[in-house]
């Protein structure tokens, strides 16, 4: 190297200064851009869980939890601590187990009363699905409507998710809501982003088999300012409907449990 590209070299700058820049490179980006992760626990038959499954991460474990986005395994019993930033309860629509259609859209709780009242939906055995062409209810052949509550947060590293509660974790859902409505400081309710939230995994059973669930305990407040403002940003996306869960693209997001 010749003397004078060496001292080119020895004048650089240590560090980038991008203030300049900020944000280069995401021009022409909307909310269809980018992917919300969800936040799942990990069941004995999940196929990360599986070595021989394509979709196999090394070290998964049933219980743990899963960003589904970045692969990022959490341990179930140490869990995730989190800002609830927002709630939103849909009735999603999925096609017959077995079928290559998937997820279908979604439906507000008002919505699917009105659809049950006129007999556009029916409920069998507790589920609520579409009668086929015929009119008939079939488990194997018609369109079925989970109730789907999902809470949308913020790690404390500012990664956002989202985590479907359906079925059996339905009455968690509750529980985390009661719990966050019950909340006061200084006799005032705060927004729930003020609320630290520990999710942790349960190993839960009934007489159809085992699986893992989920339990919420409050671990503190946000004293933050920064992550104050960034947990509220999230909660305005998801109020507004510029940022919503991709149901489409979560191949286990119609499993009727998580």
């Amino acid at each position: 190297m010749s003397k004078q590209m060496t001292e080119k070299k020895e004048q650089l700058p240590t560090t980038i200064d991008f203030g300049a820049d900020a944000g280069g490179g995401m021009e022409g980006t909307d909310k269809d851009s980018f992917a919300i992760p969800f936040l799942r626990v990990l069941q004995k038959i999940s196929p990360q869980v599986d070595e021989g499954d394509a979709a196999y991460i090394e070290g998964a474990k049933g219980g743990m939890f899963l960003n589904t986005v970045t692969g990022q395994l959490f341990d179930g019993k140490e869990g995730v601590v989190f800002l609830p930033c927002a709630f939103q309860r849909r009735f999603l629509r999925w096609a017959p187990r077995g079928s290559d259609q998937g997820y279908k859209g979604e439906y507000l709780p008002e919505d699917v009363a009105a659809m049950r009242e006129s007999g556009e939906v029916k409920e069998l055995e507790g589920r609520l699905y579409f009668p086929t062409d015929d009119g008939e209810v079939s488990e194997k052949r018609s369109d079925r409507l989970i109730d789907t509550r999902s809470h949308f947060g913020m790690t404390e590293d500012g990664v956002q998710f989202v985590m479907p509660l359906a079925s059996t974790q339905i009455k968690k859902s509750k529980q985390l809501m009661s719990m966050l409505s019950a909340k006061k400081i200084n006799g005032v309710t705060p927004p729930t982003w003020m609320n630290k939230i520990r999710a942790t995994s349960v190993l839960e059973s009934n007489d159809q088999g085992s699986w893992y669930g989920v339990k919420f305990e409050p671990v503190g407040e946000l004293t933050d300012p920064a992550l104050y403002a960034a947990a509220r940003d999230f909660h305005g996306l998801i109020s507004s409907g510029a940022a919503k869960a991709k149901f489409e693209e979560d191949a286990e997001a119609d499993d009727g449990k998580f």
